[in-house]
């Protein structure tokens, strides 16, 4: 579902108070009146996408597969979704589905399986969880200050290290974290 805010990048303000989503960076995927969804793009890695085929058995042989599975957010951490680049999108596969300009998303079982036989989207990243929010919670967290919520751009998925991403999302939106805190210079 489309929305102003979606697709996007929500970025965590610091401190954000929250430890699942300190200095976080949250694809937005889908905003809507019933909620919204999306993965924390900067998460904390768990795996690799090799352990990741062995782990949900898909396969019990050694595949190269290379990628990186991350925390994608607190809820539902038994679902794995797989994020790639638009132009790596699988011919004939249902369930894959644009959250952004470039960027694919999926939690379908099928593309794990043709990454296991070889087929694999290049530049794959897993996440496990997402991040949620139930209706209007995410637009009052917004207007609390919260979350910047800026336009999404596949190279910052894809190719600045997790590490860099919240520090390069503020950069790329023309601001900077110090633009959301609360404290005036000289008080304390």
């Amino acid at each position: 579902m489309s929305s102003p805010l979606s697709p996007g990048l929500l970025v965590a303000a610091p401190p954000l108070g929250d430890p699942n989503f300190d200095r976080s960076v949250v694809l937005l995927a889908a905003h809507g009146p019933e909620g919204a969804f999306g993965w924390v793009v900067n998460g904390r890695n768990v795996m690799t996408v090799q352990e990741l085929l062995v782990r949900a058995e898909v396969t019990d042989r050694e595949v190269t597969v290379p990628g990186v599975v991350r925390v994608g957010g607190p809820v539902a951490p038994e679902q794995v979704w797989l994020v790639y680049r638009a132009s790596q999108k699988l011919a004939g596969v249902d369930g894959q589905f644009e959250v952004g300009d470039g960027i694919v998303a999926t939690a379908s079982r099928k593309v794990l399986e043709l990454m296991a036989e070889g087929t694999s989207p290049e530049g794959v990243i897993g996440y496990i969880g997402y991040a949620g929010w139930a209706p209007s919670q995410l637009e009052d967290e917004i207007l609390a200050g919260a979350w910047l919520p800026t336009d999404v751009h596949a190279e910052l998925i894809f190719d600045v290290p997790a590490d860099d991403a919240w520090a390069q999302a503020y950069e790329r939106a023309g601001t900077s974290p110090m633009a959301f805190t609360s404290r005036t210079v000289g008080s304390a």
